[in-house]
């Protein structure tokens, strides 16, 4: 058996060897122009492949012709490109933005395109946000100007808004972009497929599972018509990725045979090369679903199949196969074994926060080196541009020597005719500047509430965690209180980065959210406990809104807990009322079992919840009344904080 597979392995080494120097030989013979044109029309694995060659081989080009700027333009350009496939982004960048600033090179307006999207991609991978939008200000005043838009690159707007986890934008983005494809008669057939598929995958990230499933099937379908009989390889690449994807929305809405059914028959046996990314994420997502169905043995099998794989280097994949792993052993009840591996999960999530950190850190750093270059670059035109005008007055005070009066005064009105231009367009420019920054701003804004909530997230599952190892019952339920009221403030800061204005909540939007949440966290099979919610369309700042989300937090979380004992079913009802300009009022009733007669609920309750209930409406200058009539009733009169 070791021979055979050594025998294939020598087998594809040598072709992969002839195919690349069939590549090689080809390029020699081309002219130093055409041979621009040929890199740029190899696959891309085709380019990794000879990555190394080629680098040499242009570099070589771009020194033999550094005063012929007509090919030198060409050949640094594809430096810049080489540069871009070896994940050397900031060395792109810097290729790319000597072509554009130096006017030597006369780029046309289609090279200028190429360069601009070429550097979004760049400025994409090094999540450098504010530098994209830049970039693609500029691509729209091209394709205004009737520049045709590289087809491969439709989607780095919509992918933009999916980094930063905008998913209705994204969504709304990349339908756009597939119209603007429909447009282009230039299209391969294999890209509405896989925008499709896209546009199915963001569909499932934001919850939507029924356009989900409408996109993953219309891409399969649209791959049917254009590319099953013309291009098997893209065609069998496209239905893959849509099956397995349909199988994870299957695996995610609980339909696990389904999942088990497409995984099976669809996907894992028609993956040829067992290494690759997508049959492991398929027998992972295979795994979860024989767990999920209690089909132990079936699991067993293919956590074996997976030791066997070679390649479980990406840490999201080996993280996902521990979790398969600790829940197959809890299954079998090897709790020992179980926990172990949970805290190998929690470890490699740790060190892979903290790699996020560092890159964040790391696109910080290189925008603000980035911007440094760039002020270089602007520094080093101005000097010119200055030298230039220098020059031109010297010539124009030689002319003037010469003229009569009356041209002496043409040339005063043509003067004062200049400056006032030149003011016009700093004017201009300055508002530009102006809007920009307001817009990086906002943007800055709304990142930095869409962190706090993930970061809040963070310590909430860092506290399950720490729950799971924990067996007194007291402690337990402080931690999940604790977790309750640190989820109450990461949906208020989410709340705030989907608003226009960030320091504004929509209180009643926030409240169906919280209140989805609690009724989720305290759900009980054996009772049934309903919400009523009446709140009228008010929008609080966030000193007032942070307080009084946890005070109805603790007090709809009491309320399951503690109104209902003996009872099967319930109602709690919650409403807020505006009263005059400054006061609103918070009722919040339920017909359970009332307080105890003895509770003073604004001093010495002696219980966590109820002080916190209190302080927290101190600090809206909330006053407290609570009643017994055929339940609890709570009301707090409070004003908004200035």
């Amino acid at each position: 058996m070791n021979k055979i597979a050594l025998s294939i392995f020598f087998s594809l080494l040598t072709a992969l060897s002839f195919s690349n120097e069939i590549i090689k030989k080809k390029f020699n013979s081309k002219n130093n122009i055409d041979k621009v044109t040929f890199f740029r029309s190899l696959s891309n694995e085709d380019k990794v492949e000879n990555i190394t060659f080629f680098k040499k081989e242009f570099s070589s080009l771009l020194n033999q012709n550094s005063k012929n700027y007509t090919h030198k333009k060409h050949f640094l350009f594809v430096l810049g490109l080489i540069n871009q496939i070896q994940n050397e982004n900031l060395e792109a960048i810097s290729k790319f933005n000597d072509l554009i600033s130096d006017k030597a090179f006369n780029l046309s307006e289609r090279e200028t395109m190429d360069i601009y999207v070429a550097m979004q991609e760049c400025y994409l991978k090094l999540n450098l946000y504010s530098k994209v939008f830049d970039i693609n200000k500029k691509i729209n005043t091209l394709i205004i100007n009737g520049v045709d838009y590289p087809l491969w690159s439709y989607n780095i707007q919509s992918r933009l808004y999916l980094q930063l986890q905008q998913y209705d934008k994204a969504i709304s983005q990349l339908k756009k972009e597939i119209q603007l494809l429909y447009k282009n008669t230039k299209r391969d057939s294999l890209i509405i497929p896989s925008a499709y598929n896209d546009l199915g995958f963001y569909y499932h990230l934001n919850k939507d599972f029924k356009n989900a499933l409408l996109y993953y099937n219309k891409s399969i379908q649209t791959a049917n018509r254009s590319l099953k009989s013309t291009n098997p390889s893209a065609y069998k690449s496209i239905i893959l990725s849509s099956q397995s994807n349909m199988a994870s929305l299957y695996l995610e809405i609980k339909e696990y045979n389904k999942t088990i059914s497409i995984l099976n028959n669809e996907v894992l046996n028609k993956v040829e090369n067992k290494n690759t990314p997508i049959y492991i994420q398929s027998l992972l997502l295979l795994g979860d679903a024989y767990l999920k169905t209690n089909n132990v043995k079936k699991s067993e099998e293919i956590i074996n199949s997976l030791k066997q794989i070679c390649c479980l280097e990406d840490i999201t994949l080996k993280i996902q196969f521990l979790e398969i792993q600790a829940s197959y052993f809890k299954k079998l009840k090897d709790y020992k074994t179980s926990l172990e591996i949970t805290s190998e999960i929690k470890h490699l999530k740790d060190s892979l926060l903290t790699v996020q950190n560092l890159n964040l850190l790391k696109s910080t750093e290189l925008n603000y080196f980035i911007e440094n270059k760039e002020k270089e670059v602007a520094t080093k035109n101005l000097i010119i541009e200055e030298k230039e005008k220098t020059n031109l007055i010297i010539i124009i005070i030689g002319l003037i020597a010469l003229l009569v009066t009356g041209t002496i005064a043409l040339r005063n009105n043509r003067r004062k005719r200049i400056e006032i231009e030149k003011m016009n367009v700093s004017i201009s420019n300055k508002k530009e500047e102006l809007k920009t920054s307001l817009h990086e701003k906002e943007l800055l804004l709304k990142e930095i509430h869409h962190r706090v909530k993930n970061n809040l997230q963070v310590i909430s599952g860092i506290l399950n965690i720490q729950n799971n190892t924990i067996t007194d019952e007291k402690t337990k339920k402080l931690l999940v209180e604790g977790q309750d009221r640190i989820q109450t403030i990461a949906l208020l800061h989410k709340t705030m980065y989907q608003n226009e204005n960030f320091n504004i909540v929509d209180f009643k939007t926030y409240i169906n959210e919280l209140i989805s949440y609690i009724k989720k966290a305290n759900i009980n099979d054996h009772k049934n406990i309903e919400i009523h919610i009446e709140i009228e369309n008010i929008r609080l700042n966030i000193d007032t809104a942070i307080p009084l989300s946890l005070i109805i937090n603790e007090i709809i979380t009491n309320s399951f807990k503690h109104a209902f004992i003996g009872k099967n079913e319930g109602l709690i009802s919650i409403s807020i009322l505006k009263t005059n300009n400054e006061s609103y009022q918070l009722i919040i009733k339920d017909n359970g079992i009332g307080l105890p007669e003895n509770l003073n609920i604004d001093r010495n309750s002696k219980t966590v919840g109820f002080d916190l209930i209190y302080g927290l409406s101190q600090q809206i200058e909330g006053k407290i009344e609570t009643s017994n009539d055929h339940g609890t009733l709570i009301k707090i009169q409070f004003k908004e904080q200035k």
